[in-house]
């Protein structure tokens, strides 16, 4: 026996550094959470250094000051090192919530970008059928999240929809647009961006056309992330590097094609290309990234010439949206620190606001009546009430009405009605007033997912893949039902072609149909 172990049997285990350690522990994760003024996903960070700190702290304790005998000390340090070690080859981390929690599961051996194998087929179109209301951009018809003309019954809501079906698809955040019986999206096969076309009814795969394209992160996941923007017979696509596509829709035959981080001599933004193309008219405008000579670029649809390039911003996450205001047309666009406003005629930026900080800007703007226009941010930032209005001289401005912390949109958008704004407050769904920015209610965390505005209802997509119908009610949240959807992350936006629902993630695409007997 060693003269170690006889001073560690003459003297009791020192047990109070441990409960320092735990109760200074507890004590950090109180104030954290309770007392200081900080966003969701910085208040998960802080608790996740507090942690490795107390574990660290915990160690050096068994190690050096526990008073235990070594034999057992070394025993448990060594029983630790292995499960560790056994643990970093069964598992792996494959990415993070909305919320920064990491996502994790057993390795596969595989690759999440190994390719979704997939049969095209013939189909005839006049058979095919077709969707009652088209969905023809991100956030649908107006490209505002509300979807006017739908109205469910009572017992639509209560039933789940009937699965027509379900497969797996490449990864990326897209979401689908629909035109009469065929459903486009893009997605990441391998080393390859594809965009592709899916009979509406059936899951079909009818065509698709790829170009070498490849963006991937941990955090944000790979694969593109902007939804289609569908114009008569063109679909435009945008990848996550900065590829601007124009397709037949017909068979997914290439028109014209820009890498507009090229043309412009930017950068792709840290989290991958985002903003979905708007079409105006025959024009289609893109951000064209970070630095360089990059700003809002406007090309012809049907040749893909360069009609005028606006002012110097760097692209955000946000997608460009059209304003109109009486006899007054903008086109509008939250960029990374900033919120501005264009003319539509020409090259010329209208006015220009500081908005948000260094952290990414996802959520498109809600224009409404009497030139007033409702902006939110994530991350701590919240959101605002602007009035935007020409001067005597002619000349523009943004006016700031209000500012509050009480709807912070971070991958969700919001929507209003009635003088009330709806939406996903970093993960809670919240209503707040549009006079003066204050919160009716707040209830139900469904994390960073998406939502519809019907005639009658709110329809949810948690970021766990859950469709909750809501009341429209600015006096108190109610549920009217909810039912699961989808397995995993669920970050793309759904697409509700009535009478048909699709959603999709990074790893499985559904479609179901609502009965409208």
């Amino acid at each position: 026996m060693t003269e170690s172990d006889n001073s560690t049997r003459r003297r009791p285990v020192r047990w109070w550094p441990l409960w320092v350690i735990g109760i200074l522990a507890v004590l950090a994760l109180v104030f954290v959470w309770e007392f200081r003024d900080a966003y969701r996903q910085e208040k998960n960070i802080i608790s996740a250094i507090i942690s490795m700190i107390t574990l660290g702290l915990m160690l050096l304790w068994w190690t050096f000051f526990s008073r235990i005998k070594w034999k057992l000390r070394l025993g448990v340090i060594l029983v630790v090192a292995v499960m560790v070690g056994i643990g970093s080859q069964a598992f792996e981390i494959i990415g993070v919530s909305g919320d920064l929690i990491p996502i994790i599961r057993l390795k596969s051996g595989g690759t999440q970008k190994a390719s979704v194998e997939k049969v095209v087929v013939d189909a005839d179109v006049e058979l095919l059928p077709r969707a009652e209301q088209d969905f023809l951009q991100f956030l649908g018809p107006s490209r505002d999240a509300v979807l006017a003309g739908i109205s469910l019954t009572q017992e639509q809501m209560q039933t789940p929809p009937m699965e027509l079906w379900r497969q797996p698809i490449g990864q990326g955040w897209s979401g689908f647009v629909v035109e009469g019986p065929f459903a486009y999206t893009q997605e990441q096969s391998e080393d390859q961006e594809k965009v592709t076309c899916y009979q509406l009814s059936t899951g079909s795969l009818l065509w698709e056309y790829s170009y070498l394209a490849d963006y991937s992160s941990v955090i944000a996941g790979n694969g593109p992330r902007a939804t289609p923007t569908i114009s008569g017979d063109f679909l435009v696509t945008m990848g996550s590097t900065g590829v601007l596509n124009c397709l037949k829709r017909s068979d997914g035959e290439l028109i014209w094609s820009h890498d507009v981080i090229e043309e412009a001599q930017a950068k792709i933004p840290e989290w991958g290309f985002s903003p979905s193309p708007l079409v105006m008219q025959s024009q289609v405008i893109v951000p064209t990234g970070e630095g360089g000579e990059s700003g809002l670029r406007v090309y012809d649809l049907e040749t893909g010439s360069l009609v005028r390039s606006y002012p110097k911003v760097s692209a955000s996450y946000s997608s460009p949206i059209l304003a109109q205001w009486g006899d007054v047309n903008q086109l509008l666009y939250m960029h990374h620190r900033g919120f501005a406003g264009f003319a539509t005629d020409s090259d010329q930026m209208l006015w220009d606001i500081s908005w948000g900080s260094q952290y990414p800007d996802v959520a498109v703007p809600i224009v409404l009546p009497d030139s007033r226009v409702f902006i939110s941010s994530g991350y701590g930032i919240g959101c605002a009430l602007l009035e935007v209005k020409a001067t005597e001289s002619g000349d523009w401005s943004a006016e700031q009405i209000w500012k509050q912390r009480s709807m912070k949109a971070k991958f969700t958008n919001v929507v209003a009605r009635d003088g009330f704004v709806y939406g996903l407050d970093d993960g809670m769904m919240a209503c707040i007033d549009l006079e003066k920015g204050r919160r009716q209610w707040k209830d139900g965390r469904y994390g960073h997912g998406q939502i519809f505005l019907l005639d009658n209802a709110i329809m949810i997509l948690s970021e766990k893949g859950d469709v909750i119908w809501l009341e429209i009610n600015p006096e108190e949240s109610k549920v009217i039902s909810q039912w699961h959807a989808i397995d995993g992350k669920t970050w793309n936006p759904p697409c509700l072609a009535w009478p048909y629902l699709l959603v999709r993630n990074d790893q499985e695409a559904v479609c179901f149909e609502f009965d409208v007997k």
